[in-house]
């Protein structure tokens, strides 16, 4: 194998935006326009990364790649939805009811997006070298990906997970595949990006978005979440992205009655 050296590129990569489905999200994602020496909202999430989203059950992350699925379905974008835990049928009812929603045509939905029901392949950690071979095939032509759950893959073997999610990352990148990485969480704590497979999953995704939800159970939380005792309080946290800029902060949605999210706002 011969190296070869290379000078810094003339070209900047262009950094676009990809539709998050949420307003809110849509303007916590920034980049600075060298013309002008000035930092401007995006618009979405980085176009073109892979997005880990980390979170214990119940905080929405399956939630939160099916409103960009169906809000890019109408622009034309094809996505791979890639099940690895739930049946077809449940992804597609899922998707079914936030069209609705959104008032979205579901047609849009059945023209643009694909999924790949890996729920019942038990065996599918024992010939994962095998699934990264067809999946780089199948995935030629998508716009998006999503991985419901990236866990599921190498669940029971994680020492697997630094590899698979690597090759994965890897694949995107060659495919300009815009991915997310539904990740389960590993540590009880609201605020860490720690999920199965370890931190390394973190360092190999460009973006890392942490979704907690915390029930208020002493007066210090009742104070610092400013909400009663007993209520369940949802966080949206970007925990680092090398694309572009984005918001440290931490951001107070609920998942409402209709299974939608919508955020807080100080308006």
């Amino acid at each position: 194998m011969k190296l070869n050296l290379q000078i810094p590129s003339k070209e900047v990569i262009k950094i676009t935006p990809i539709d998050s489905g949420i307003e809110y999200i849509n303007k916590l994602f920034y980049y600075l326009d060298f013309d002008e020496n000035k930092l401007k909202i995006l618009g979405g999430y980085p176009a073109n990364s892979v997005i880990n989203i980390i979170g214990e059950a119940d905080t929405g992350k399956s939630l939160l790649c099916h409103l960009a699925v169906v809000s890019n379905s109408v622009k034309g974008l094809k996505t791979l939805y890639v099940s690895v835990e739930n049946p077809a049928s449940y992804v597609s009812m899922s998707l079914k009811r936030i069209s609705s929603i959104k008032k979205i045509d579901y047609s849009f939905i059945l023209n643009n997006v694909k999924i790949l029901d890996l729920s019942n392949y038990y065996s599918l950690s024992n010939n994962i070298e095998n699934f990264l071979k067809e999946f780089y095939t199948l995935a030629k032509g998508f716009n998006i990906c999503v991985f419901d759950s990236v866990s599921g893959l190498y669940e029971n073997r994680e020492v697997m997970a630094r590899y698979i999610v690597r090759r994965v990352f890897q694949i995107s990148k060659n495919l300009k595949m815009t991915t997310f990485l539904i990740s389960q969480k590993r540590e009880e704590s609201p605020f860490s990006s720690r999920s199965a497979g370890g931190l390394a999953i973190s360092h190999i995704a460009d973006c890392n978005i942490v979704l907690s939800k915390v029930i208020v159970s002493s007066f210090g939380e009742k104070k610092m979440y400013n909400a009663e005792v007993g209520d369940i309080v949802r966080i949206f946290r970007i925990d680092g992205c090398r694309l572009c800029g984005h918001s440290s902060k931490n951001h107070f949605f609920k998942i409402n009655e209709y299974g939608y999210i919508v955020f807080k706002t100080n308006e």
